[in-house]
């Protein structure tokens, strides 16, 4: 009886590409009968042993966000689920154990695992993902920024997922309204992971905690003196890395955005993994191990303050810290020289080379120095350069004609601003490239994203993504 209703699914959604699960065709199918019964005055209840159709199920295949969100291959996820499993250390496992009971014991839950940098945080919520979707549950994955949300499967901003408004008060609220697409795919999602989560100010956690206690309301599982409307909730991060951007703030405004200044901080329950495991690397020489277990060691003495600061006349504050020798490079007669060749050995023949590119970047505070660090790259890099010019006139329409004599070619060529490349951008074939715009999250295409120039046309750039979760 359900043969034809793949077609008719399809057909209603208007997308050929929907594939819904056996067990879904049946319960449509039982809700097609459901009908006809009904305009009969009859229902199937009145048939037994005939199944009774279930409502989630015809919600299900009708909301695009949750057909989304269930079509993966339970069996795949179940075979990664298993190849992963046996690889968590003791503080995953533990993390891993007690998510699973909360889940289980259906009373919700809110955690906070704190990790270092290589402790395996994406590695862990991997597998927990995998252990759900294997399950035909829903999972929402979120991070505070783009290139975190590529690392996690299925990932998006927070911001998206949740509609949270980028100017935050303290009574902000996500703009989700009741019975839409978004609203039944966040009340039938048994699990929230979300990553990075110190960089998101805490009155974007109150928002969403305050929609979801708004939308779960006639759920079954609602709690509403618990955050999040008791829905399972894991957010992630360290403190020791990026907190929350204050504009023009100090010290003491930066701390009061943190989640930890926020009331539902309170009742988070503090996980940690503390096993750094890129000390585990195999076939790496002890000395090659211990500078890097002396760098890990030294970080986390950075960022829990630790390391005594010190004060030079004129500065504010004791805000300097010594770099010990071993992490430094040898200063010489052309330091920037000395720092690419460190970074990247062999440059002009293994720029092509995708996993090279991925392995390494170099970091510098100011625009300044990036501009004459990639300057100085491009020119190591073989082929023919080609000059981009950006726009430089201003839109008629919306100016005056004594605005566009103020504002000649030369000064806009001048004008050089964070997040927009220069008037002139010069680049090569298999130059490496950022993104610096959210184009497509579920490509991969994002602000941080890395990507290698194929061709390069008058107007359009042909580029190959070469970090993406693939290398999470």
């Amino acid at each position: 009886m359900t043969d034809d209703l793949q077609y008719r699914v399809r057909r209603e959604v208007r997308d050929n590409s929907v594939h819904i699960s056996d067990e879904n065709l049946k319960e449509w199918g039982l809700h097609k009968i459901e009908c006809i019964l009904n305009r009969n005055g009859k229902t199937l209840g009145d048939f037994p042993p005939m199944p009774l159709p279930s409502s989630r199920s015809f919600g299900i295949i009708t909301n695009r966000l949750t057909r989304e969100e269930l079509d993966y291959d339970s069996v795949a996820e179940e075979q990664s689920f298993r190849s992963y499993f046996n690889g968590l250390n003791n503080d995953q496992l533990r993390v891993f154990n007690a998510i699973i009971q909360a889940y289980e014991r259906k009373c919700g839950g809110l955690f906070f695992v704190n990790g270092s940098g290589g402790t395996g945080k994406t590695y862990l919520w991997k597998i927990i993902i995998a252990k759900f979707r294997s399950q035909n549950k829903i999972v929402l994955s979120v991070a505070s920024s783009g290139i975190a949300a590529l690392l996690l499967p299925g990932g998006r901003t927070a911001y998206s997922r949740f509609k949270i408004p980028f100017e935050l008060v303290e009574i902000s609220h996500c703009p989700i309204n009741l019975n839409t697409d978004l609203a039944h795919l966040i009340q039938e999602a048994s699990l929230i992971i979300w990553d990075e989560a110190p960089m998101m100010h805490r009155h974007g956690f109150e928002a969403v905690s305050k929609t979801l206690k708004d939308l779960l309301k006639q759920s079954e599982n609602f709690y509403s003196e618990k955050p999040f409307g008791g829905k399972l909730c894991i957010l992630v991060g360290d403190f020791k890395q990026i907190l929350p951007v204050v504009t023009k703030g100090r010290r003491e405004s930066i701390v009061a955005a943190s989640l930890h200044k926020s009331d539902i901080w309170s009742q988070c329950q503090v996980m940690h993994l503390k096993m750094n495991m890129r000390l585990n690397v195999q076939n790496s020489s002890t000395q090659s191990l211990e500078t890097l277990r002396n760098f890990a060691e030294w970080i986390d003495m950075i960022g829990e303050g630790k390391i005594r600061s010190l004060s030079f006349f004129n500065s504010r504050g004791s805000d300097w810290i010594e770099v010990p020798e071993e992490f430094l490079i040898e200063h010489g007669d052309n330091s920037l020289l000395q720092l690419i060749n460190s970074t990247y050995p062999q440059l002009h023949s293994t720029y092509g080379d995708a996993t090279y590119l991925k392995e390494r970047a170099i970091l510098a505070p100011k625009n300044s120095d990036v501009d004459v660090i990639n300057s100085m790259m491009l020119s190591m890099i073989l082929g023919e350069v080609r000059q981009f010019c950006s726009a430089d006139t201003l839109c008629p329409g919306e100016t005056s004609v004594c605005e566009q004599h103020m504002n000649p070619p030369e000064l806009l060529h001048s004008i050089k601003m964070s997040g927009i490349p220069d008037h002139y951008l010069e680049l090569k074939k298999g130059t490496p490239i950022i993104l610096l715009r959210n184009l497509n999250q579920s490509l991969g295409l994002c602000n941080g994203t890395r990507l290698t120039i194929l061709k390069m046309g008058d107007k359009v750039l042909e580029a190959r993504v070469y970090y993406w979760i693939l290398y999470g």
